[in-house]
């Protein structure tokens, strides 16, 4: 009995669910026909391809073509589809007021209401089908204006807010954008103008590249500028149409600037000139589109904009200094080399003259003033003087796996001590770059290899002995426990500081022949043996003081590395139960 009495509850409720889904769509139903029929005119501006405004003297014509509306009367010339829409969206938009039926016989029915002789004409073209929308005079008390379509024999009083909607002439409905497409769509920029000619193009990564009248890299962002300045150029008034003779606007004459974008989106290439400024208004210049014979009045700051000359629209950064970018580093001069690489994790390795850990802190150290390059100037060496000398070369691979690697040559710089040569791969000019930290890195790759001398873990340790002038100590690591012999709270802090091992600085080849008498016999020397490792041991010899009071030098048996210990490192090494020799 329960189960059939909920079966029919269950059934109850989906009939209800019918019943109201079927309820709302009928209520959705009727919304969209009252709001048809609240609109004054019902068209689909979607589907709208041809627009007719007659008013008086004025009558305007239309077309769609493709997706850009043109004008067709009284001018031939672009139109702004986006005002054109707004128009057309506007007019689907106005409610409907009082409908009036004129007596149907009357020959003169219309004439009180003065749709006989409308004052404005609408023909709204719909996929062939003509709506066409007659605009008579305001009501007695001004509150509207009757309006009939021609295919209706009844009339609506309409809000007067239509007559708004009528241009005051074609003017208003001309497109007033010059450029299409967007910054990033442009592919290459040509100016011509007295200041001379300007050749750039994008490359493969997208970066700006000049190449008239030389080679070279560009600055982005000032190319960024005068590409939007140009694209959001518009027309402030609309001067002549069907022109042929462009002498008198200096469109054609030496003074005239010239600006041509090609794009990859498809619209080609479009060419905007700019002539002389206007004699009643020198803020505005006149201009002109290649593929029209329309002149137009534009703001002067567009044209000056494009005065450039080729030095300021080169790019002042040194290309692959961004530090976070490298991976890869290599520095060649004459027999001497010296490179690195940045390890996934993060770290840096020497790679020549030696394989090594770099201290990685002074690798980004060095990255980072090298970021602070920048190039001031450009030079172009006549053929009669001496080809200047570049001895080091630069190589820089970068995170970037599709860019090839950049490599530029760097130079002294005869006249600056404070700024160098450098000359780009692919450049056709010589750049001065300041400050010449470039040039001036040292190649000593001791400056750059790392301090950490030892990094053995604790638990690898079984044994240290020390020894110092005749005296000896010895900590020993018990097989079975782990316990250090003797256990005293200074055996942990001593194993620590010889298995973390960190030199103060790393001395050179010339150092090392000047230090080898100091471990005659060494001032200290400790023993480490390593558990699991049979015979292996690790031998510390440290020795002479490299100044009075100062670091000490030390070397790892078996190493070809000298290095110095700080004071503090050297005490932390000996028992503290058992007197310092001096």
């Amino acid at each position: 009995m329960t189960i059939r009495f909920t079966g029919l509850l269950a059934l109850v409720a989906a009939v209800l669910g019918l019943l109201i889904a079927f309820w709302d769509r009928d209520d959705d139903t009727a919304r969209a026909r009252l709001e048809e029929a609240r609109r004054a005119f019902r068209f689909n501006p979607a589907r709208v391809d041809r627009l007719f405004i007659e008013a008086g003297e004025l009558a305007i014509e239309c077309r769609l073509r493709g997706r850009q509306w043109h004008l067709v009367r009284p001018i031939s010339a672009r139109a702004d589809s986006i005002a054109i829409e707004r128009l057309l969206a506007a007019l689907q938009e106005l409610p409907r007021g009082d409908i009036i039926l004129p007596p149907r016989r009357a020959t003169d029915a219309y004439v009180p209401y003065g749709l006989d002789t409308p004052r404005a004409r609408i023909s709204i073209i719909e996929a062939g089908v003509t709506n066409e929308i007659l605009i008579g005079r305001r009501t007695p008390l001004g509150d509207g204006v009757y309006v009939r379509q021609s295919h209706h024999a009844g009339l609506a009083r309409i809000h007067p807010s239509l007559l708004d909607l009528l241009p005051a002439g074609a003017e208003a409905l001309r497109d007033r954008t010059l450029l299409a497409g967007a910054p990033a769509a442009i592919e290459r920029l040509d100016i011509r103008s007295p200041a001379g000619y300007v050749q750039l193009a994008r490359n493969g990564n997208g970066e700006w590249r000049m190449f008239q009248p030389l080679a070279g890299r560009a600055d982005s962002a000032a190319v960024g500028a005068i590409l939007e300045n140009l694209l959001a150029c518009t027309v402030v008034q609309f001067i002549h149409d069907g022109v042929s003779d462009l002498a008198p606007y200096g469109l054609d004459g030496p003074g005239a600037v010239t600006a041509v974008l090609n794009t990859d989106t498809g619209d080609g290439s479009q060419m905007l000139s700019f002539g002389d400024p206007l004699p009643n208004d020198p803020a505005l210049v006149y201009a002109r589109l290649q593929a029209e014979n329309s002149i137009y009045a534009v703001p002067l700051a567009v044209r000056q904009a494009l005065l450039v000359r080729p030095d300021d629209l080169r790019d002042r950064r040194v290309p692959g200094l961004e530090p976070a970018a490298m991976v890869r580093v290599r520095i060649d001069e004459a027999e001497h080399a010296l490179e690195f690489h940045r390890e996934t994790n993060g770290t840096w390795q020497l790679v020549a003259p030696m394989r090594a850990p770099a201290e990685s802190a002074a690798i980004e150290a060095l990255l980072h003033s090298w970021a602070e390059v920048r190039l001031t100037s450009f030079e172009l060496l006549s053929p009669t003087s001496p080809p200047p000398v570049f001895p080091r070369r630069l190589r820089i691979e970068t995170r970037n796996a599709q860019s090839p690697p950049i490599e530029f040559r760097l130079g002294p710089h005869p006249q600056d001590p404070n700024s160098v040569r450098l000359l780009l791969e692919n450049d056709s000019a010589i750049a001065i770059a300041s400050p010449p930290v470039l040039l001036t890195t040292p190649l000593d790759p001791l400056r750059y290899r790392s301090r950490d001398i030892l990094s053995i873990p604790v638990d690898d340790i079984a044994s240290l002995q020390m020894a110092m002038a005749g005296q000896t100590a010895v900590i020993a690591r018990d097989p079975l426990t782990g316990q250090w012999s003797p256990a005293e709270v200074w055996v942990e802090p001593l194993i620590t500081a010889f298995a973390a091992l960190r030199a103060d600085d790393l001395l050179s080849d010339q150092s090392l022949r000047s230090t080898e008498a100091s471990f005659s016999p060494p001032f200290l020397t400790v023993t480490a043996t390593l558990r699991g490792q049979s015979g292996l041991a690790v031998v510390l010899l440290v020795g002479d003081e490299t100044s009075p009071g100062g670091p000490r030098s030390a070397t790892i048996r078996g190493r070809d590395l000298v290095f110095t210990l700080a004071p503090d490192v050297v005490r932390a090494l000996w028992p503290p139960i058992l007197p310092e020799t001096p």
